[in-house]
């Protein structure tokens, strides 16, 4: 794996996040908001890479009181960024213990082929930054809800 097992842990909550109401089922999240946030976020191919990734998690961490409740927390409220820190550290150190499942939630999020997302949503101000890439992948900038997105610099070597 060419990656940390803390930024597999990371990548696996960011995908997951946006749809973790839905995939959790909590709250009274219904289709048709559902159908806005696999919109906002690049549609049924998101949506099935989450489902894919969360099918995975619950395989292994199902009965994992931890890893469920941290779930939960961004489930509830799926932007707040601490709780998806909280959840990426969890299970950070649940995959510590279990690299073949790392390995595996790797290959899922794309394997060797890097994304680098900068995303700016509910009118936030992202300026100056630099993405540098080796290799094949994709850089992707995208700004929503009167965001602002200023001086990025692509670079792929």
């Amino acid at each position: 794996m060419t990656t940390d097992i803390g930024q597999t842990a990371a990548a696996v909550v960011a995908t997951l996040a946006p749809f973790t109401p839905f995939l959790i089922e909590v709250g009274k999240a219904g289709g048709k908001k559902l159908a806005e946030v696999m919109a906002e976020q690049g549609g049924e191919a998101a949506w099935k890479k989450a489902q894919s990734l969360w099918d995975k998690l619950q395989t292994r961490f199902h009965d994992d009181d931890e890893v469920q409740v941290m779930a939960t927390g961004v489930a509830v409220k799926p932007e707040d960024e601490a709780r998806q820190t909280m959840l990426a550290e969890v299970l950070g150190s649940r995959l510590q213990e279990n690299p073949a499942l790392a390995q595996e939630l790797f290959d899922l999020l794309g394997g060797q082929e890097a994304v680098q997302q900068l995303l700016a949503k509910r009118s936030s101000w992202v300026e100056d930054v630099t993405q540098r890439m080796k290799g094949s992948g994709r850089q992707i900038v995208q700004a929503s809800d009167d965001s602002v997105i200023k001086g990025v610099r692509q670079i792929k070597q």
